[in-house]
Formats: structure tokens, sequence, C-alpha cells
């Protein structure tokens, strides 16, 4: 029986709305840790990251919620010590897509700057804090890894030459360095074709984790999503895509991020995304 572990970081501090903390527990609690173990995975589970129980909620510039994002961050970075490793794969049950900025960091605590992000996205999240706006840190994960800012720690050694961004709808100013291949150009140019040529054009001595938004998904296929696309993949190319990727052996840990079980009154939604997670983990 093949192995993986297990994590929630149950965050909903980079966004405007609360609900999507509540993602790791609805999945359990759907039955993913059995539907993957019954199909010849043994999961080992290490839990939620402990959070504070009160981090501040505000509307304020130029981050929202500031500095409860930061907060977050360091819990994970001080809780995973035992989380990334080259024999089991890691599956991250999110919260926020700003848990990327946490996870990024203890993922180079293990291996240094020998270390690769593949973020499946319907956007590209790189906004920069701004006095004169107020921005959810969701959007804003690349900006924090990839600039040198007053707000978190950047990573030495790390730039756009670590990232690369699959699946994205809307443009958006980043370093010129980050490999990119929007939805469009999957389509056009065939799913695998460009799945491997971005895993060609990684160093062979970097190791990788995958973010998976879910709104790379389109509403109509999984509209439980804090901000679901109108298009977007269906759930069989997200699949396909997935699948190619993570039969690259350099592939460490996948993050799934952006569930929003206040849309799911039935669990339909929370079937749905488990059924698409165990096909893709037993292939």
């Amino acid at each position: 029986m093949k192995s993986m572990k297990l994590a929630g970081i149950p965050m909903n501090s980079g966004g405007l709305y609360t609900g999507t903390e509540m993602t790791p527990k609805t999945l359990r609690e759907a039955g993913l840790i059995e539907e993957l173990e019954k199909h010849g995975l043994n999961v080992l589970d290490f839990g939620d990251i402990n959070i504070p129980s009160y981090i501040p909620r505000h509307n304020i510039p130029p981050i929202r919620n500031w500095p409860s994002p930061r907060v977050v961050w360091e819990e994970i970075y001080s809780q995973s010590k035992d989380w990334f490793n080259d024999e089991e794969l890691l599956l991250i049950l999110g919260g926020d897509c700003s848990i990327v900025t946490g996870t990024m960091h203890s993922l180079y605590r293990r291996y240094s700057e020998d270390i690769h992000l593949i973020a499946i996205d319907a956007h590209i999240d790189s906004y920069k804090a701004s006095a004169d706006r107020c921005l959810g840190a969701a959007g804003m994960g690349l900006w924090f890894l990839l600039e040198e800012n007053n707000f978190f720690n950047s990573l030495k050694g790390f730039s756009g030459d670590n990232i690369s961004i699959i699946g994205y709808q809307h443009e958006s100013e980043i370093d010129k360095d980050v490999k990119k291949y929007s939805l469009s150009e999957l389509r056009e140019k065939g799913l695998s074709q460009i799945i491997q040529k971005a895993l060609k054009e990684i160093p062979e001595n970097r190791k990788i984790l995958v973010h998976l938004d879910l709104d790379v998904i389109s509403k109509e296929e999984l509209h439980a999503v804090y901000s679901p696309s109108e298009t977007g993949m269906t759930i069989l190319e997200a699949k396909k895509l997935l699948r190619e990727i993570l039969a690259d052996p350099r592939i460490v840990g996948i993050e799934i991020t952006e569930f929003f079980p206040l849309y799911d009154s039935d669990g339909s939604q929370a079937k749905k995304l488990i059924d698409m997670l165990v096909d893709i983990f037993r292939a």
C-alpha cells in the first residue's frame, strides 16, 4: 500500500469572508481519508495547524486582516517540520490561497533554494500592497514570495524562475522570469504537450509543491469555491492535468485551496472534490 501524508490549514485570513477555514474538517467528515485508503493509499494524518483562537479581521489598507495572515504563516512554519520528504506525497487541505506563502517557507527550510512552485490558478496572485486600497493576502501570495517587502521575509535565492503558473485566465503584472501557461494555450496546443513542456523547463534538482486554487475549475463543474469562475477547466481536464504533473517524481506536495463549504448545503460538492482527488492519487 502506498503512503501519503495529510495536513490541514483552516485559514480564512487571506479573504474577505470566512468559510474556507471549514475545508479540512468538511473533507475529513465527508470521508476523504476513508476513500483514499479504500483505493490503496495509507494516509498519515497530521491533523490541522493550530491557529490562535482570536486573530484580527478588518478591511483597512493595505492588507485585509493584517497581521492575521502573517500569524498563520508563522504557525504553518513552526508546526510543519515533518511535513516534506522525498518518500511520501503530502496533501495539504487549505484554507484560502494565501497559505502558499507559509507552505513555501516550510518547503524552503527543507530544500533551500532548490524548490519550485507550480500554481494552478485562474488568477495570478501577484497584487502588490498599496496604501490606497485594501486587498486580501489571498491575491498577493506570489508577491510576498518574490518581492522584498516590509510585511514578511522573502526567500533568499528564490525568484520568478522558481514559479510556473498554469491555467490562468487573467493577466497580471509579475516577475518576467515566471513561466506562464494560460487556459487558452492549454486547450489550443494540447494539455499534455504544455504540461510536459512546463515540467521539462523546471531544473532537475528542484523539489516541487503544487498549489491548486479550485477557481481554475468552471463554476458549472464545481460551484462550492470562494470565488468561482464562470468559465474554466472541466473536472476531467483538471484530473488529466494533475495526473500528469503528479507523475513527476520531484513532486513532494500538493495543496488544495479555496473550497467553500458554505456553498455546499447538501454535501455534493465535497463528494465531487473527494472523487476527483481519489481519482488523481490512485492513478
